[in-house]
């Protein structure tokens, strides 16, 4: 062991070198964590705003020329479906964000219960009004535990997406199976349009919505899916899809068995 002296400040530098090269990674760790909150929080502001200006533009049009003494009943009429194609769009955004930000936020906790899935589904169905929509489910299914109704809103979602996406009067098919002794599996298949491979990877995402000349006059929020796969996790379960561009798509989802619970 050298007896030789620190130099004058040595132990000084040591020590500070010491104590702020953690210090200063842990500060720019977090810088860097704020700026891509920044980023993200901006993102969603412009999406938003994005999302909002045309229903908005659409509605102050409709509003203004219901105004004109010149207009026929059936083009008034046609003005008065639009406007409330457009509140009832602004409705389903505001109520889709109320879920997302209270997911995210963890206000929006499951409630599970045990129940039959086959009459949940069936029940949601019934919503649609639509021939087109069958369900196959595996003979002695047993029930499921879940909250009842984010897992109706799963299949709302689903069934919308599945109509919105398809030809008219193409059936589409809903179907649930047990994977294992804990595992149920729920599907809805259409041969609709099916997604673009290059936009398979965003799908999930909030606000994402796939451009492609063969839906461009399909209206909708983007955020259907990415409320989904929250809601769907919030089951405990997993969310995924096949998907071929031009012969359509099955999304499926997990839940657990009541005998799991």
């Amino acid at each position: 062991m050298s007896d030789v002296p620190a130099m004058p400040g040595e132990a000084a530098f040591l020590t500070h070198n010491t104590l702020d090269v953690p210090l200063t990674q842990a500060v720019l760790d977090d810088k860097k964590m704020l700026q891509q909150q920044v980023e993200d929080q901006t993102q969603f502001i412009h999406l938003l705003l994005h999302q909002l200006a045309t229903p908005l533009t659409s509605l102050h049009g409709s509003v203004y020329l219901l105004g004109e003494d010149s207009l026929s009943h059936d083009q008034r009429r046609e003005f008065l479906d639009l406007v409330q194609q457009q509140v009832e769009h602004l409705q389903e955004l505001l109520q889709s964000l109320v879920a997302l930000q209270d997911l995210e936020a963890g206000m929006l906790e499951a409630r599970p219960i045990a129940f039959c899935l086959s009459s949940l589904v069936e029940e949601v169905m019934g919503k649609f009004h639509s021939p087109e929509l069958t369900y196959s489910g595996q003979p002695d299914l047993p029930d499921v535990w879940g909250d009842r109704w984010q897992v109706s809103q799963i299949l709302v979602n689903l069934l919308s997406n599945a109509i919105k996406y398809s030809p008219t009067d193409a059936a589409i098919a809903i179907g649930a199976t047990r994977q294992s002794e804990n595992i149920v599996e729920v599907w809805v298949h259409d041969r609709g349009l099916g997604i673009p491979a290059d936009a398979q990877g965003r799908l999930f995402e909030r606000f994402y919505r796939v451009r492609h000349h063969d839906r461009a006059n399909i209206s909708g929020t983007g955020l259907g899916l990415s409320l989904c796969k929250l809601l769907v996790e919030n089951q405990g379960g997993h969310i995924g899809f096949e998907s071929v561009h031009g012969a359509g798509s099955r999304f499926y989802f997990t839940l657990l068995t009541a005998q799991h619970s």
